[in-house]
C-alpha cells in the first residue's frame, strides 16, 4: 500500500551536490572525522611497505651493479621478503583505506535516505570484502595508466613523425613572419595534443570516481561490475560529475594552501595529515550524494511510492526574510557549491575576455600608437611603456568590477555564472540588489579571494553563509527559487489513457488518492522523457503495480485496464484524478 510522500527530488545541480555533501559532513562531522582518520592511520602500513618494497630493491640493485650476480640466494630472499611483507602491506593498507572511504560514503548516502542502518551492521557489510576493495583501486589504475601510456605512445609518434620534417625546414632562410607563424602552429599543436591527453583521461576518471561509493552502497556487486557500474551510471553525465569534482578542487586549494603554509614552518608535516583526514570525508560526500543524483536522473530512484524518500534539498540552509510589508520570505540559500560554480563560470568569461582585449589592445599598441609615439616624441620611450602600462591595468580593473556591477544590478543579482548556477544577490530584507550593493560586494572580492581564501571559509562555516562583500553590501546570495532547469515543457497522453480514464474516475479507490501521490504521477510523466530507457521501464512498472495496489483494493481490476501498459494506465490514472478534482 502506498504512502503519502512529499514532492519527489529533481536532479541536483552541479554546486548544489557539493553544498548538501558538506551539510551533512558538518551534521556528523566528528563521527565522519574519526572514521577518516581511522583510515589514514592505515596508509601507516602502506607506506611501511613502500618502504620495505624500496629498499629491497636498491639491496638487489647493489648486488647486481657490484657484479655478485652469483649472490643468487640473497636476491631469493629479498625477493621472498619482497612478496611475504611490502607488498601484502602495502595492499592491506590500500584495501583498508579504500573500504573506509566506502563506509563514509554509505554512511553519507544512508543520511540522505533517512535510513536507520546501524554503522556497525555497514561495517558488516563492508570490511569483510577488503580485497573487493583492492581489486577495484587497481583495476581503476590499471585503466587509467593504459590511457596515460596509449596518449605517451601516441605523443612518440608524433614526435617520430613530425621532428625530421621540422629539422628539414630551412629556418635561416624563411622570413620571420613565417617563421613565428610555424611556432606558434607547432606549439598550437603541441597544447592541442597535451589538452586531449588531459580531457580523455579526466572523462575516464570522471566515468570511474564513484566505484568505492557503488561497491559500499550496492555490496552485492563484484570489483569488476562496480567498475561497470559506474561506468554505467554516469553514461551521458560525465561532465557533469567532472564539473562537481572540479569546482570541489577549486575550494579545498584553501586548506591545502593553509597546511603548506603550517608544514613549512613545522618539523613535522601533521597539518598536511590533518587537512587529509579532514578532507576526506567530503570528497566521499560528495560521491554519495553523486551516486544519488545520478540514480535519479537515470533510474528514477525519486520515484517510489512504496515509501516516503525525502528531498535532498532539506540540507540546504534556509533563512525566513522580513520584509517592510511585513510578509516573511523563505529563501534556500545559494550554498559554498552552487556560489563557487558561479565564481568560476564568471572568472572564466571574465579572462577570456580580457585575453582578447590584451591581444587586441598588444596590436594595436605595438604595431600602431607606439611607432607612431616614437616618431613623434623620440625621446620618451621607456615613459610611453609606463603609461601603456598603467591605462592598460586600470581599464582591466574597470572592466572586471564592472562586469559584476553591471550584470548584478541589471540582471536581478546575477551573472551569467550565477544563471547557469540557479542563484542570485538579494538584498538582507529580500529586495533586488542596485548599483551600490553590487559595487561594494565585486570590489570587496580583492580581500574574499586573494587572502587565503577568506570568503571561502567565511560562506562555508557561517549560518548566513556571507563573505565579507555581503556582510558590507548587506546582501544574501539564495537559491533561484524561479529556474528552469531541466523544467519538462509539458507531456503527452495517448489516446488509449484517454479512453481509460472515465472508466477509472468511475472506482471508489481513486478517493485514496492523496494530492502527493498525483504530484508523483505527475512528475514521472513529466520527467519520463530523461531516464534511461532501463531506468523508465523499472519505474513505470514500479508505479504501475503501486497504482493497482491502491485503486483494486477489493474488486477485480476490469480486463480494459489490465491489458494497458504501465505508462497508458499511469497516464490513465493522472487524468482521471485531474477531471475528478476540476468536477
Amino acid at each position: 500500500m502506498m504512502r503519502p510522500q512529499s514532492r519527489p527530488a529533481r536532479s541536483l545541480a552541479s554546486g548544489t551536490i557539493i553544498t548538501i555533501a558538506l551539510q551533512i559532513y558538518r551534521q556528523a562531522g566528528n563521527r565522519y572525522f574519526l572514521i577518516s582518520l581511522i583510515a589514514h592511520a592505515w596508509f601507516f602500513l602502506i607506506g611501511l611497505g613502500l618502504v620495505v618494497g624500496g629498499l629491497i630493491f636498491g639491496v638487489v640493485g647493489a648486488v647486481f651493479i657490484a657484479g655478485n650476480q652469483g649472490n643468487f640466494g640473497i636476491v631469493l630472499g629479498l625477493l621472498i621478503l619482497l612478496l611475504g611483507l611490502g607488498l601484502p602491506l602495502f595492499g592491506f593498507g590500500l584495501a583498508r583505506f579504500t573500504a573506509s572511504g566506502g563506509l563514509l560514503s554509505r554512511l553519507i548516502f544512508n543520511a540522505l535516505q533517512d535510513s536507520t542502518e546501524d554503522e556497525a551492521e555497514v561495517r558488516r557489510f563492508i570490511y569483510p570484502r577488503l580485497w573487493s576493495y583492492l581489486w577495484t583501486v587497481l583495476g581503476t589504475g590499471l585503466i587509467l595508466l593504459f590511457i596515460y601510456l596509449a596518449w605517451a605512445a601516441f605523443g612518440y609518434l608524433l614526435y617520430l613523425g613530425f621532428w625530421p620534417l621540422i629539422n628539414s625546414l630551412d629556418w635561416g632562410n624563411m622570413s620571420e613572419a613565417w617563421r613565428t607563424a610555424l611556432i606558434l602552429i607547432i606549439l598550437l599543436l603541441l597544447l592541442g595534443v597535451i589538452l586531449a591527453a588531459m580531457v580523455t583521461v579526466s572523462y575516464v576518471a570522471a566515468r570511474l570516481s564513484l566505484v568505492d561509493a557503488v561497491l559500499a552502497i550496492e555490496p552485492e556487486l563484484t570489483a569488476m561490475e562496480a567498475i561497470q557500474r559506474s561506468w554505467r551510471l554516469t553514461q551521458g553525465q560525465a561532465w557533469h560529475t567532472l564539473t562537481v569534482f572540479f569546482i570541489a578542487s577549486i575550494l579545498v586549494i584553501p586548506a591545502n594552501l593553509a597546511a603548506s603554509l603550517i608544514n613549512a614552518v613545522m618539523v613535522i608535516p601533521v597539518a598536511g595529515f590533518f587537512a587529509a583526514v579532514l578532507l576526506l570525508p567530503v570528497w566521499q560526500g560528495i560521491k554519495a550524494v553523486m551516486y544519488y543524483d545520478l540514480r535519479v536522473r537515470n533510474e528514477g530512484l525519486s520515484f517510489r511510492l512504496q515509501a516516503t524518500i525525502p528531498s535532498p534539498m532539506r540540507f540546504m540552509r534556509r533563512v525566513i526574510l522580513q520584509t517592510p510589508e511585513s510578509i516573511e520570505l523563505d529563501f534556500a540559500l545559494a550554498g559554498i557549491g552552487s556560489r563557487a560554480l558561479a565564481w568560476v563560470v564568471d572568472q572564466v568569461i571574465l579572462y577570456v575576455g580580457l585575453l582578447i582585449l590584451a591581444i587586441i589592445v598588444g596590436y594595436l599598441y605595438f604595431y600602431g600608437i607606439y611607432p607612431f609615439l616614437l616618431e613623434q616624441f623620440p625621446n620618451g620611450d621607456q615613459s610611453y611603456n609606463l603609461w601603456a602600462l598603467g591605462i592598460y591595468l586600470l581599464i582591466n580593473y574597470f572592466i572586471y568590477n564592472g562586469y559584476y556591477i553591471y550584470f548584478e544590478s541589471a540582471w536581478q543579482g546575477q551573472t551569467p555564472g550565477k544563471r547557469l548556477a540557479e542563484i542570485r544577490v538579494v538584498q538582507d530584507n529580500g529586495k533586488p540588489i542596485g548599483v551600490r550593493e553590487a559595487a561594494l560586494r565585486s570590489f570587496l572580492q580583492a580581500i574574499d579571494i586573494p587572502f587565503f581564501g577568506i570568503g571561502v571559509f567565511l560562506v562555508a562555516l557561517t549560518p548566513s553563509e556571507k563573505r565579507l562583500g555581503d556582510m558590507v553590501a548587506g546582501t544574501l546570495v539564495i537559491q533561484d527559487e524561479q529556474a528552469t532547469r531541466n523544467a519538462p515543457t509539458g507531456q503527452t497522453i495517448s489516446l488509449v489513457a484517454r479512453e481509460l480514464a472515465p472508466l477509472i474516475q468511475n472506482l471508489p479507490g481513486l478517493g485514496g488518492l492523496q494530492p502527493d501521490h498525483y504530484l508523483l504521477v505527475r512528475n514521472f510523466l513529466l520527467n519520463r522523457q530523461q531516464l534511461k530507457p532501463a531506468g523508465r521501464f523499472e519505474t513505470s512498472q514500479r508505479l504501475h503495480h503501486s497504482l493497482q495496489e491502491l485503486l483494486f483494493v477489493q474488486e477485480d481490476i476490469p480486463s480494459e485496464l489490465a491489458q494497458a501498459s504501465a505508462e497508458e494506465f499511469i497516464e490513465a490514472v493522472y487524468l482521471a484524478y485531474r477531471q475528478q478534482q476540476h468536477s
